[in-house]
């Protein structure tokens, strides 16, 4: 979808590439892959240099013409292919995959994205970390699965004047509308003051040391996950919130007893071939901060129904976005909707994932997982987020990866403990995502 809009940064682009100045860290995608074999090397590199040619190879350049929004030019990236020689063991294999996601990638960086392979159980670890301002995971997903090389849309409809003209007729047009509905709209009103009241001064003292995010990779047979669903009234969405919900009602203290806010990325990508970094806008879903309970999910569907319903492009700020797009930074920067870090947790559902993403270099893996990542760590003082979750189907199997702050899910061996009878109380199977697939006892 080569079109004006796709090269050009969105609300949410800006968003997260301000997200290291506003809240102390950047959000970061990895997908990790699990192969029972070795990869050559060969391939792997010849795998780098494909993703290379693609998307995910962008920067964001400033613009020449006053009003127009930045866009992404070509870029190569400076990052090479790290192969570990030494084998990684179950004890070490976890912490490989933190050091990929923690290795720096600043906006201000020829360092886009990093890919890294590593020996485990006679196969091998694949790792590829992207800033989520370069992309979001179904972008990378489609990076990964695609094959066509990046071009920038060239020609006067794509220069930074043409874009400025846009920008400044949308907010005429969008903002005199948006004025005579926000008449008759108080409680819209009354979010925009509290945006633009400035914040109370931090309380004095050393700011919180950052919080780097345990993790637990579970893998559960996706037909179980689908029946499971429906027996409680929902579907396979409602039962994955559920459980977020679950894991911030049973562990994480709240001084105040209100409605759980769970993130939810909502996918506004117009099929493969969309050529946008982040297309998608997390809005909160408000669920009932009471005792855990594994039986009914009709409730968390249709609040889910009427809040995506409800939302769209639009909910990414708080005024028109040709107009967001005009303003100074700081007002922007106020008038903006929270985003995934202002929530208690963030469920990310990737769906089926296309066959093409689990075949890498030439081979197909055992199993694909993602996960995002705060890093350095999140700001317990700036951020809400205390756990991040994701989803993934590939083939036959669910794979589920929980990230959650230390302080209440404790070490990975404690959280996996927890996800896993979290999910035994739903009547589902969790096995290791970093074990071997049991033997199928109906081959061979």
């Amino acid at each position: 979808m080569n079109d004006a809009t796709s090269w050009r940064l969105n609300p949410t682009d800006e968003m997260l590439h301000h997200a290291a100045q506003s809240l102390g860290s950047s959000r970061v995608v990895q997908v990790l892959w699990r192969f029972s074999a070795p990869l050559p090397a060969e391939a792997l590199q010849a795998e780098w240099r494909r993703l290379d040619g693609g998307l995910l190879s962008r920067r964001a350049a400033p613009v020449r013409f006053p009003g127009a929004r930045r866009a992404w030019v070509r870029a190569a990236n400076t990052q090479p292919l790290h192969l570990e020689q030494r084998p990684l063991t179950d004890a070490t294999a976890p912490q490989w995959i933190d050091a990929q996601v923690q290795e720096p990638l600043p906006a201000d960086s020829a360092a886009l994205w990093r890919l890294a392979a590593a020996p485990y159980r006679g196969g091998c670890l694949v790792s590829l970390t992207v800033p989520h301002f370069r992309s979001d995971g179904l972008g990378i997903l489609n990076a990964l699965a695609g094959s066509t090389v990046a071009r920038r849309p060239a020609g006067l409809r794509h220069s930074d004047a043409a874009d400025a003209l846009r920008q400044v007729g949308g907010a005429v047009v969008q903002s005199a509308r948006w004025s005579l509905e926000l008449v008759g709209d108080p409680r819209r009103r009354a979010l925009i003051g509290t945006a633009l009241r400035r914040r109370p001064a931090p309380p004095p003292g050393p700011p919180a040391q950052p919080r780097f995010f345990t993790t637990a990779i579970v893998d559960v047979d996706a037909s179980a996950w689908e029946e499971r669903a429906r027996a409680c009234g929902g579907t396979t969405n409602s039962l994955f919130l559920e459980i977020a919900a679950n894991l911030v009602r049973a562990h994480v203290p709240r001084p105040r007893r209100s409605d759980i806010e769970l993130g939810i990325p909502m996918n506004l990508r117009r099929g493969a071939a969309d050529e946008r970094a982040n297309a998608l806008v997390v809005v909160p879903l408000g669920v009932p901060d009471r005792p855990v309970q594994h039986e009914d999910l009709r409730r968390t569907r249709q609040a889910t129904k009427t809040l995506l319903e409800g939302s769209g492009a639009h909910s990414a700020t708080l005024v028109p976005a040709p107009l967001w797009h005009l303003l100074p930074t700081r007002l922007a920067g106020a008038l903006k909707n929270p985003g995934a870090q202002q929530t208690d947790a963030v469920a990310s559902n990737f769906g089926q994932a296309p066959d093409a993403v689990a075949r890498l270099a030439g081979r197909t893996a055992e199993s694909v997982a993602l996960r995002t990542m705060n890093v350095p760590g999140l700001h317990p003082d700036k951020a809400r987020l205390r756990a991040s979750l994701c989803l993934c189907r590939l083939g036959s199997r669910m794979a589920l990866t929980v990230t959650g702050m230390p302080d209440h899910f404790g070490d990975s061996t404690s959280l996996h403990r927890l996800v896993a009878e979290e999910l035994t109380a739903w009547g589902l199977t969790a096995r290791s995502w970093w074990c071997a697939p049991a033997p199928d006892p109906t081959k061979g």
